[in-house]
């Protein structure tokens, strides 16, 4: 029979309601990071594929290097953030603060070298003989065949491309796209230090980004009572999708076509990070936040679990807690490989193998995160009428059908620029059902002490699958060229079944508040 961890409930417990304004204040870290990662993972793989001449195993070890960084560095700062107790505004804040800081200053660093990079590519090659790539970016393969042929003669003679690879290709529009990576790529290999430096200033932002993280994430469980965690991680969410959906206009206003820089596009980015510390700054005052939590589980007598076994002398998980607790990790690690390898190819996989316009893709994304705000609601509500762990599931079974159709979608199924953005969405409904819970079924096995190391146990997991899910995703992809990038499917269902199993195994960590409706969820939101 399966064993549930439920807090003791007594009528005044029954009636513990949310903070919305609370959570929403400190939801404002998290709507910063989401920002920078929304257009991070958008932008990034086109500059690695179209400005360096990165296959996509190549710059999926490149994508998965804030995920390996992470693995290491998320547990590191948010347990050095759990002992800062004495810092003057508030333990987690120091790292909100200067986290943003150097990462705005770091972005910088990264737009001069892609802009290093672009003018290599553009100007000079056009200056030197004349052409470039983003000559062959509007032009059509059978009405503009001369043309085609003509510039990549040029090509050819200088060096950029081989006579042999010319020979292999058809002119077709994929063959464009192609034409423009090995241009690229030829550049890149001229020039090495460009890409050197590139990767230094990267690595410099994703460790600034790194630093701040688990501390904002565990900012949350500071100011909020278990059992109404879940609830609260679906709001923080909501700021995140905020974030994402104020990205994708960042990227759709100041973004660039294919061959154009991006230093307006890191520039407002940038400047958005320091806005959103600002506000979070002037909002948010942690230490009187997290003294109002300890008096609300004061008033309706809400009983910390893991601290009281801990002033009995009981200072490790019981054997069937821990075992929950490596199971409920390793639904994050096999979901976020199953769910990740989609999100961190979708820019890629829908231009240059759908062919489905960039600005249609943009506009999926914003979509995306307005569906996912949509979700928050029916998740919260059944994270409150079924538990954390049956929305778990509902998440992965939804994500799981929706990814088969994408199999057999090619740039010449009809409406594909339709159906695979509406499959696309309504997996990122499961990717909310599946995040909101995961973190606080962990968080719920942690004491107040410790809540920012579990945080990091959380990451950890999820950070591994990121980093490693974009390379192997990417050979799976490449293993025929372009005809085998459908397969990237059949890799992200296995892992999503896979979760399922280890899902149903869990025991711990699905704490509820009590029965609530969607009428008392939106109750509690009007009276805040």
């Amino acid at each position: 029979m399966e064993e549930t961890t439920i807090v003791s409930e007594t009528p005044k417990q029954s009636e513990l309601k949310l903070d919305f304004k609370r959570t929403l204040k400190v939801g404002f870290a998290f709507l910063g990071i989401m920002l920078f990662w929304e257009v991070y993972d958008y932008i990034m793989p086109l500059i690695l594929s179209n400005y360096f001449g990165l296959n996509a195993s190549q710059y999926g070890i490149i994508m998965g290097l804030d995920n390996l960084l992470a693995i290491f560095l998320l547990p590191l700062f948010g347990g050095l953030s759990d002992k800062a107790v004495n810092a003057r505004g508030g333990r987690r804040t120091s790292f909100i603060f200067w986290g943003s800081i150097a990462a705005a200053l770091s972005i910088v660093f990264l737009m001069l070298m892609e802009f290093k990079e672009y003018t290599l590519l553009i100007a000079n090659m056009k200056d030197s003989i004349g052409v470039s790539v983003v000559d062959l970016q509007d032009l059509n393969p059978e009405a503009d065949y001369n043309k085609i042929m003509s510039i990549v003669t040029v090509l050819s003679e200088h060096g950029y491309i081989s006579a042999d690879w010319i020979a292999k290709t058809s002119f077709t529009i994929t063959d464009i796209t192609t034409i423009q990576i090995e241009t690229a790529k030829s550049v890149m290999m001229a020039n090495p230090a460009v890409l050197v430096f590139f990767i230094v200033a990267l690595l410099g932002v994703l460790v600034a980004m790194a630093s701040y993280r688990s501390p904002a994430i565990a900012l949350m469980p500071d100011v909020t009572p278990k059992p109404l965690r879940s609830q609260a991680n679906a709001l923080i969410t909501l700021m995140g999708g905020v974030g994402g959906a104020l990205s994708i206009l960042v990227y759709m206003f100041f973004g660039a076509k294919k061959y154009e820089s991006h230093i307006a596009l890191w520039s407002i980015t940038a400047g958005l990070l320091i806005v959103i510390l600002v506000l979070y700054l002037v909002f948010v005052n942690e230490k009187k936040f997290v003294q109002l939590r300890m008096e609300e589980e004061e008033k309706y007598n809400v009983v910390d679990e893991e601290e009281e076994e801990e002033k009995r002398g009981q200072h490790k998980l019981s054997k069937s807690k821990m075992t929950s607790l490596i199971l409920i990790l390793a639904t994050v690690f096999l979901w976020f490989m199953g769910y990740n390898c989609v999100r961190s190819h979708m820019s890629v996989y829908c231009t240059n193998f759908l062919q489905i316009k960039q600005s249609v893709v943009t506009i999926v994304n914003l979509a995306n995160g307005i569906g996912g705000a949509v979700a928050l609601l029916p998740c919260a509500f059944l994270s409150a009428k079924i538990g954390r762990k049956k929305t778990i599931f509902a998440g992965l079974i939804l994500a799981a059908i929706t990814y088969i159709p994408c199999f057999f979608m090619t740039a010449a199924t009809p409406g594909v620029s339709i159906l695979f953005p509406v499959c696309f969405i309504l997996s990122g409904f499961g990717m909310v059902f599946v995040n909101v819970n995961t973190l606080p079924m962990v968080t719920e096995l942690s004491k107040g002490s410790n809540v920012g190391k579990y945080t990091g146990f959380y990451y950890v997991a999820s950070m591994t699958a990121q980093a490693v899910t974009p390379f192997f995703s990417g050979l799976i992809m490449e293993i025929d060229g372009y005809n085998t990038y459908k397969y990237l499917f059949v890799y992200a269902i296995s892992f999503v079944i896979i979760s399922i199993v280890t899902t149903a195994c869990i025991k711990h960590g699905d704490s509820k508040a009590g029965k609530m409706s969607a009428v008392d969820i939106i109750n509690q939101a009007g009276d805040d």
